[in-house]
């Protein structure tokens, strides 16, 4: 009998060390806050529809906004004419919930104008747009770069160059918090 209350006592001290350890395990883990890792080019908008994404400056005029622009539940907007899209600003919708846009925008006349080409994997996209692009601000950059990126690959987000006027920019990624 003594050795079975001994393996009785063992195994109960097994298991309630067992416990303490997992207990003390999780001890000095520190919460972290969001981490974001990227936007979708399209998403799901009510009705069935779906929707391609133009990038607008937030309300508060420090980053960009994804607004959902909604096409057929068949149907893929090309980056050609969904930078046409962008550059004609925001629709009275996104207007109304506060959006902005840093582009100029496009006349009819000047439409014709805006094209997007695709380069070589490594090298992106450009996007050609009829005003110069030297002296546009980070955001307004972002608005071609993230809009044209995210839209022109299915399932990749292209590096975007932006030849106006003036000049082509480099390459750049989509980065909405600049």
């Amino acid at each position: 009998m003594t050795g079975r209350k001994t393996r009785a006592r063992a195994a109960a001290a097994t298991a309630v060390l067992a416990g303490c350890a997992l207990l003390l395990a999780g001890c000095g883990i520190k919460r972290t806050g969001v981490i974001e890792s990227g936007h979708a080019a399209a998403a799901n908008v009510p009705g069935g529809k779906k929707a391609a994404a133009l990038y607008f400056i937030s309300k508060e005029g420090d980053r960009l906004v994804p607004v959902p622009f909604p096409i057929g539940t068949d149907y893929t907007l090309a980056p050609t004419p969904l930078l046409r899209i962008l550059l004609n600003g925001p629709n009275d919708s996104a207007t109304a919930a506060g959006f902005t846009t840093a582009l100029p925008k496009v006349s009819q006349d000047q439409s014709d104008a805006v094209t997007v080409s695709k380069n070589s994997p490594e090298k992106g996209v450009t996007a050609s747009v009829p005003f110069a692009v030297g002296g546009l601000s980070d955001l307004a950059r972002n608005q071609v770069v993230c809009t044209v990126g995210i839209s022109a690959v299915p399932d990749t987000i292209s590096r975007v160059s932006i030849k106006g006027t003036d000049t082509t920019l480099p390459a750049a990624d989509c980065n909405p918090r600049r």
